[in-house]
């Protein structure tokens, strides 16, 4: 009896794959039981092996007919293998539905053929285009093989639109679509439209869905009952039998970035599997990263450029706010509080940015200076008025609040700083008879809560609303006419190498949604460095200028785009284990290769009970600082003086912060 012999990827965290056989024949891109160790664990075949010198066990047990993901994928599984230096199997299964990350269910693999016809009916397109979208859907359409191409269009221009056109074209000629949202509760507009116009060709794909639903909608698009897919970062591999085009939408959004655990970039690997299998990408924003902007001035990537709103409106026009010697009421300037007084008289929406939920960031005593600090983390308990509980907003932990202070038991404690909670409750008291409206992750847990929220705001001429990120991605908002903006300063005087990009995206998405209806929209940016650079870039509302001035500045203090980042983390309950392995780790590492920061804290520097330090890498090109990971990663593997296993160590490719 012939016996074949198999590498198969298991989702443990070693960064290799594993030789079983079988008596049978099994096309790589299957699911098997195999023995590990005590326990039988999934694996997906992902080579044949001609022969093998070492003692192999046998594959338990072929759990499918067919495979599940094809060569191609496989192929780019391997890459981001490779490219993010994380072990094959977890890979795989990070890409695989809960449903088949077991051993005892069985996949059908089978084609479903969606008859021309029925795409072809009823499918009048809605709107009329314009001319510049017109001139975009020509020019994205006659793409062929791979070709990443930006979709400039300023908020409000129609890009939506212009990815139905394009949607359309895949599905008259029998492809499928794969479109990523940087998070699929903040873009209901985005699958309202796309489901209007292609009804129940479009699938949705997202954490929030049950394991049930994800694994049915992973089959359908899988054999081609779906055409289209819109989902977020978990969707970016989803098999499709004939994928003809993807589109990333907002590419800029750091949502796109997997923080924890395999620490991907869905928008990079989007890209990575248009390159794998000659397909054209489309990458939509209002304010492309400075990333992809290099890309186009390098001529790696096309552009077209959408830039009038298809109302016609002028965009808002912006005004900066000095608060320095301003008494503030709940982060609100007079003059802001003023500005909602006259919107909401015109029978008008107001609109507040901060991106901090609860009441209060802070909660102090003013005799002794204590603060509440979470007993597990490296930050400030956030006051949450509902709840009436101080909570760490990255642990979850929650207390009491306590009416004396627990270090000099005085009552003299008091909140610091403003959350939406407390704007909130300050503009129900400055405007009683008016509806508002918050939004943000607390107002938002119950299934529908998001949906309600803006049925409400779309259905009422005036009103306030207020909210975090939830606000300015992918809603229209048609009698918004005042935005004002809290706390913009965190940007101007973070640590964080990409907060000024951060902010001043953040500043023209929330600005784009207003002044939809009839151009005279105002946007007030309180701040106190009413003179930085940055931000008088921005008060023109140009995105592209201020990114060109922001792309100097990078080029000239060699900061990404123009190097390539990693970084080494290391986390342990002490923080010189921290400090000595990373510096054990920096003498392996050619500094006249790269450049070398650290060790040095993370900006969350203890998280759950761990702190955190890490190890920055600067390198010119990309190819180089790879080739040091991997060096870097071989040898911490391999440690034989056993200090990387000390603590729980991990590569991050790219990161957004450190």
């Amino acid at each position: 009896m012939s016996k074949f012999f198999y590498n198969v990827a298991i989702a443990v965290p070693l960064r290799q794959t594993f030789t079983y056989h079988s008596n049978q024949q099994i096309i790589p891109g299957t699911r098997v039981a195999v023995k590990f160790g005590r326990t039988n664990k999934l694996g997906i075949v992902t080579e044949v092996m001609n022969d093998t010198d070492i003692k192999t066990k046998p594959i338990h047990m072929v759990l499918d007919d067919l495979p599940i993901f094809s060569k191609t994928e496989l192929k780019i599984f391997k890459w981001s293998s490779d490219y993010y230096l994380h072990p094959i199997g977890e890979v795989i299964n990070s890409f695989l539905p809960t449903n088949l990350r077991q051993t005892k269910n069985t996949f059908e693999v089978k084609t479903i053929e969606v008859n021309k016809e029925i795409i072809e009916q009823n499918l009048e397109f809605k709107t009329t285009l314009n001319s510049e979208q017109v001139k975009a859907v020509k020019f994205l359409n006659e793409l062929i093989g791979f070709m990443p191409t930006l979709l400039h269009g300023v908020t409000g221009s129609g890009k939506t639109e212009v990815y139905i056109r394009c949607i359309y074209k895949q599905l008259i000629n029998n492809k499928s679509v794969l479109v990523l949202a940087p998070e699929i509760a903040l873009t209901p507009q985005l699958e309202s439209r796309v489901r209007n116009q292609f009804g129940d060709l479009v699938g949705i794909y997202h954490s929030k869905m049950t394991p049930s639903a994800r694994y049915k909608t992973w089959k359908k698009f899988q054999n081609g009952e779906l055409k289209v897919i819109i989902g977020t970062r978990s969707a970016v591999m989803m098999p499709a039998p004939k994928l003809g085009l993807i589109i990333v939408d907002e590419e800029h959004d750091a949502s796109y970035k997997q923080q924890e655990g395999f620490k991907f970039s869905a928008r990079d690997i989007a890209i990575k599997r248009a390159q794998t299998i000659k397909i054209p990408i489309i990458l939509g924003s209002a304010t492309p990263s400075l990333r992809t902007l290099k890309l186009v001035e390098e001529k790696k990537f096309q552009t077209i450029s959408l830039t009038k709103r298809v109302t016609q409106k002028s965009p808002p026009k912006f005004s900066i706010l000095d608060i320095n010697e301003v008494k503030l009421v709940s982060g609100l300037a007079p003059q802001a509080i003023e500005a909602i007084s006259q919107t909401l008289t015109q029978k008008k929406q107001a609109m507040i940015f901060i991106n901090r939920r609860g009441f209060a960031p802070q909660f102090i005593c003013s005799y002794c200076d204590w603060k509440a600090m979470c007993n597990s983390c490296d930050s400030s308990l956030v006051f949450h008025h509902q709840a009436a509980r101080l909570i760490c907003h990255r642990c979850d932990s929650a207390f009491g609040v306590p009416t004396h202070c627990p270090s000099c038991s005085k009552a003299q404690l008091s909140f610091l700083g403003t959350g939406t909670e407390q704007l909130e409750e300050t503009l129900k008291e400055l405007f009683p008879k008016t509806a508002i409206h918050r939004m943000d992750r607390d107002s938002t847990t119950k299934a529908g809560s998001l949906e309600t929220i803006l049925s409400e705001i779309n259905n009422s001429d005036t009103g306030i609303l207020i909210g975090t990120q939830m606000l300015i991605k992918g809603h229209d908002f048609p009698n918004l006419e005042l935005v004002v903006t809290v706390d913009v300063d965190q940007g101007i005087t973070s640590l964080n190498s990409s907060a000024v990009e951060e902010m001043g995206q953040q500043l023209i998405q929330v600005a784009g949604r207003a002044g939809r209806s009839d151009g005279n929209a105002i946007v007030l940016v309180q701040s106190r460095y009413v003179n930085d650079q940055n931000l008088l870039q921005l008060k023109s509302g140009n995105y592209l200028n201020f990114a060109k001035s922001l792309m100097e500045q990078r080029q000239a203090t060699n900061q990404p785009p123009y190097t390539f980042e990693a970084t080494i983390k290391a986390s342990s309950p002490k923080a010189q284990t921290n400090i000595e392995m990373l510096t054990y780790a920096k003498q392996f590492i050619d500094p006249s290769r790269c450049m070398l920061i650290g060790p040095i804290p993370a900006m969350q520097s203890k998280v759950r009970g761990s702190y955190h330090h890490h190890l920055l890498i600067q390198a010119k090109t990309r190819t180089g600082l790879n080739k040091l990971l991997v060096h870097l990663s071989d040898f911490l593997s391999k440690d034989k003086n056993n200090i990387s296993k000390k603590v729980r160590w991990s590569i991050n490719v790219d990161p957004l912060e450190f």
